[in-house]
């Protein structure tokens, strides 16, 4: 039992030194993710990283990434409602998976795409589907450019969500990354929600628009403020549906060698 306090000790500290580490040779982490929809990132394989997301009611979901190959990732997540406060705890139902492979590198004249199925959403769990679905299977594309004004970056994908009890259709999504400077990047991203726009949905037609900052202080470390459903996309009539209005959540995604 001792042993186990001490290598716990030892992991804890080394998490510590390496976000307080600033490390230039690294190069920086690829987006996976703009707001709540894939990009075509990977996690570099060797390499792990941790997402955390805050929402609203006291709302927090972990989600774990891992490179176990050169093209190919995987990941767990969880969360739920009420864990920060002193409100009861709502969890999610289930632990939920996620799958990358990459299928085609990005080149000059192509962008990098990647296939997914992915089962975990965003918001509350309402009753038998998350506030914002889970992309379910899924093709992400996404193309970088740099200029004299820095880097940008274009994506977009289609998918099929696996949550299709009120609307199956196919949807998808557009968005943009822009670094401001070294530390600094925004992102912009609007789900077309074409799944969730049936009478018996929680959405409204109008799709998700979603804008975010991130700063990372650290290759390793980067922290995002979000700010979710500007459009308000929602029905306030549904009993013990979410909330449309807009939202702030926070980001922390933290990444490392295994």
């Amino acid at each position: 039992m001792v042993d186990v306090k001490a290598r716990l000790r030892r992991v804890l500290l080394g998490c510590v030194l390496a976000a307080a580490t600033v490390s230039h040779a690294q190069e920086p982490a690829e987006i996976i993710r703009l707001v709540d929809s894939p990009t075509a990132g990977l996690v570099d394989k060797g390499r792990f990283a941790v997402d955390l997301r805050m929402f609203s009611d006291g709302g927090l979901s972990g989600q774990l990434h891992a490179g176990i190959l050169r093209r190919i990732s995987i990941g767990l997540s969880f969360g739920g409602q009420g864990i920060i406060g002193n409100d009861a705890i709502d969890w999610y139902p289930r632990v939920e998976a996620n799958a990358r492979y990459r299928v085609i590198e990005e080149s000059q004249g192509m962008p990098a795409i990647t296939v997914g199925y992915e089962t975990q959403g965003y918001g509350p769990y309402h009753p038998r589907r998350y506030q914002i679905k889970s992309k379910g299977m899924f093709t992400a594309f996404s193309k970088n450019y740099l200029s004299s004004l820095g880097q940008f970056g274009a994506h977009g994908g289609v998918n099929l969500s696996r949550e299709d009890e009120d609307d199956g259709d196919f949807s998808g999504w557009v968005g943009v990354d822009k670094s401001i400077n070294e530390e600094l990047f925004a992102v912009v991203e609007y789900d077309f929600a074409l799944n969730d726009n049936d009478d018996e949905s929680l959405g409204s037609g109008r799709g998700f628009l979603n804008v975010g900052g991130h700063w990372s202080p650290v290759a390793e470390l980067s922290i995002g403020l979000l700010f979710k459903n500007i459009l308000e996309n929602g029905d306030a009539d549904i009993p013990g549906g979410p909330d449309p209005d807009l939202s702030r959540e926070l980001s922390v995604r933290y990444t490392e060698r295994f």
